[in-house]
């Protein structure tokens, strides 16, 4: 078997660019990207958690996380409640931006699960799979 085809590694990351690249192009017209959406939507479900406690949420390393969030913050997206440790929370803009979002998202999200069809839970199960055992 083709090594480049066998690569579990390089079949995923190179299939999360493909969908990257088309959740991008559906929320551009809201002026954000997939990215910025996830970190949204996960601080949307949290109640004002710290650096670590959301970048353990969203698998990222604390610096990276940091570097995602500034542009965010500086937008007014999100808001840091000054300390000792510092909170995140979402804005009122932060929201209204999310809620703008939503339906693009929600566009692109559908066109994908109409391609996977009956194969979506699997694919999901797989991925949890993977998540929680590697």
């Amino acid at each position: 078997m083709n090594d480049d085809i066998a690569c579990i590694c390089g079949r995923l990351r190179r299939a999360s660019r493909t969908l990257s690249r088309r959740y991008d192009a559906a929320l551009a017209a809201v002026g954000m990207n997939v990215n910025q959406y996830a970190v949204l939507r996960n601080l949307s479900q949290m109640p004002r958690p710290t650096l670590a406690e959301f970048a353990e949420r969203t698998a990222h390393e604390k610096s990276a996380m940091w570097r995602t969030l500034q542009p965010m913050i500086r937008d007014g997206w999100i808001t840091v409640e000054p300390g000792r440790t510092q909170h995140f929370s979402l804005s009122d803009a932060g929201r209204a931006q999310l809620d703008l979002a939503r339906p693009f998202w929600t566009e692109a999200q559908a066109e994908i699960s109409n391609i996977l069809g009956q194969r979506e839970a699997v694919l999901i199960e797989l991925l949890h799979e993977i998540e929680t055992h590697v």
